[in-house]
């Protein structure tokens, strides 16, 4: 059985070249790696909802899944984060009723949305968390593994890269662009020697 490692939120992160994603900072419980979660404006607000415990005027539809399952004597045991590929990040959600626990595919945004106010522990495998983490430097400043970016944010970077005349990192995002639109291989990404600065 493969070894799982507990991940909490950390931090929301604004550091993208980009108006299009914020980070998500996922930090190894009681340990130093973190992984970067790139997600949209509004799936960053509805974690922060959740992280922060804001108090919103009407349930929003991530309180309304969890007091549905309340309602139905079901509980959410836990978050899998069980694959990086192409910059998407998928995610199952282990929901328990009558001691039977089922898993159902999900949105690792919508995922920690549910993980945040339910409580319930966030998990990955520790191979896939070691080929995609980054580690804080002291000034706080970290490298994003391409990897981890969405082919828009890519996409992006990359027209700033060759605005800047920084050809050599513009051709690096350039492959990593035409590498995902060219396979259709259903295996996690190797994201060896793909860290990129895009902070």
């Amino acid at each position: 059985m493969k070894k799982k490692i507990e991940l909490e939120v950390a931090e929301i992160l604004n550091r993208m070249p980009s108006d299009l994603a914020l980070v998500i900072l996922l930090r190894e419980k009681g340990g130093t790696r973190c992984l970067p979660v790139l997600v949209g404006p509004l799936e960053a607000q509805a974690i922060a909802i959740g992280m922060y415990r804001y108090k919103m005027p009407r349930p929003g539809t991530h309180d309304l899944y969890l007091k549905t399952l309340e309602t139905f004597d079901a509980t959410l045991t836990e978050v899998n984060i069980y694959r990086i590929k192409g910059g998407v990040f998928h995610s199952h959600l282990f929901i328990e009723k009558d001691s039977n626990v089922s898993y159902i595919d999900s949105r690792t945004s919508d995922a920690l949305a549910l993980a945040v106010r339910s409580g319930a522990p966030i998990y990955i495998e520790e191979e896939l968390l070691d080929r995609n983490c980054v580690r804080l430097e002291s000034s706080g400043a970290y490298s994003l593994p391409i990897t981890t970016a969405s082919t828009e944010v890519l996409k992006e970077a990359m027209a700033q890269a060759v605005a800047s005349e920084n050809y050599e990192f513009a051709a690096r995002l350039r492959d990593e662009i035409n590498s995902r639109t060219g396979s259709d291989d259903d295996n996690d990404i190797d994201n060896d020697e793909s860290d990129a600065d895009l902070t």
